[in-house]
């Protein structure tokens, strides 16, 4: 049977293309890169596996 994955897209322009990015301030965000809107992303919506690496990333 398949699973339904449901991806997080822009606000701005309903893109999946998107980066995970880190700012000192926010701490992980989404950043679009087709129209270059970015917004502070809830952990909800970040894979657990993927949450791992931001949170080592921002250690070191």
């Amino acid at each position: 049977m398949s699973n339904y994955l449901e991806y997080p897209t822009c606000f701005a322009c309903r893109s999946i293309d998107l980066e995970i990015v880190t700012n000192a301030d926010f701490g992980p965000m989404f950043m679009c890169d087709e129209c270059g809107y970015s917004w502070v992303a809830s952990f909800e919506s970040i894979d657990p596996e993927i949450s791992q690496i931001v949170v080592k990333l921002k250690v070191a």
